[in-house]
């Protein structure tokens, strides 16, 4: 789990076993620390819920228990490793290693690596996706900022907590559109929770790409619905066009990924990597059916 985002830091307390030391990060259902495990002594970040108004404290144990659930059958060098899920003086938590980086829209934002650098890490997020997919789970929820770098350069995807086992029952009641605007295929915009496939994390590796190369996601508005609306609508302006230095053979793999058609997208996580690697070795990407589509054929 990162070391990033708030770092904010108090006197050290107790919370059962654990010894939190610092507030690293905090999100819209959960706060992450940096803990200490005092059983075994292990450095960790310790996952603690907490409850919120907007909420049912049902949904949010949902999500924890999904994430732990989805956690215990992945089992990927990038992707975080689970150490225990409980509750302690009445709060739920999860544990995992404690791994000391910063989320990629951290690295994105201070221009810490070289764009090959950050195109060989998405490769193995890709790897990492294309694991979860062969076991029939799929993230929904992929990110910047769920994605760990270390001081390797090594990626590790985090927050399953809103992960999708394919062709389970749609959680009807629960949440119906879920993600992040910025980062959701139009059919996650729609709440066609039925639709959702192996192309739908390929459409946020394709707009996390895309914000890699140009500096932010593809669309963004000043409300979630509009960014909503313009995914589901609008196609993305070319990279090219807004950056004249974007290698045509990365922009067709990043639109490929992007199209509003599922079935147009790359349906491999694993065949997106390879086509990664070919755009950064400078030859021809296949494309998502195996050669290039008639888009780019006409360019």
């Amino acid at each position: 789990m990162p070391s990033n985002r708030s770092e904010k830091t108090h006197p050290p307390r107790q919370l059962g076993p654990f010894t939190i030391e610092k507030e690293i990060w905090k999100g819209s259902r959960s706060t992450v620390y940096l803990a200490r495990d005092t059983r075994d002594g292990a450095t960790i970040a310790l996952k603690v819920l907490y409850s919120r108004p907007d909420c049912s404290l049902e949904a949010q144990h949902t999500n924890m228990e999904n994430e732990a659930t989805r956690l215990r059958l992945l089992t990927h060098p990038h992707i975080v490793s689970l150490r225990q899920k409980g509750e302690v003086e009445g709060v739920p938590y999860l544990s995992f290693p404690y791994i000391d980086g910063q989320s990629l829209d951290q690295t994105i934002e201070l221009k810490r690596h070289t764009l090959p650098e950050m195109l060989e890490m998405t490769i193995k997020v890709c790897g990492a996706l294309g694991y979860a997919h062969s076991r029939g789970i799929i993230h929904r929820d992929l990110k910047p900022r769920n994605i760990l770098i270390d001081s390797k350069r090594e990626p590790y995807v985090l927050d399953w907590g809103l992960s999708w086992e394919k062709g389970a029952k749609a959680e009807r009641g629960v949440q119906n559109i879920v993600g992040t605007p910025a980062y959701m295929s139009p059919e996650q915009a729609r709440g066609e929770e039925e639709k959702l496939t192996e192309s739908s994390d390929v459409y946020s590796i394709g707009a996390i790409l895309y914000h890699v190369v140009i500096g932010k996601p593809p669309f963004v508005a000043n409300t979630s619905w509009k960014t909503m609306q313009m995914a589901m609508s609008l196609p993305p302006h070319p990279p090219s066009k807004l950056q004249t230095t974007v290698d045509l053979r990365l922009e067709r793999v990043i639109l490929s990924c992007l199209q509003k058609e599922p079935e147009k997208r790359y349906q491999d996580a694993n065949v997106l990597a390879q086509d990664l690697q070919l755009a950064m070795n400078l030859e021809n990407p296949k494309g998502p059916a195996g050669r290039l589509s008639r888009l780019f054929k006409r360019r």
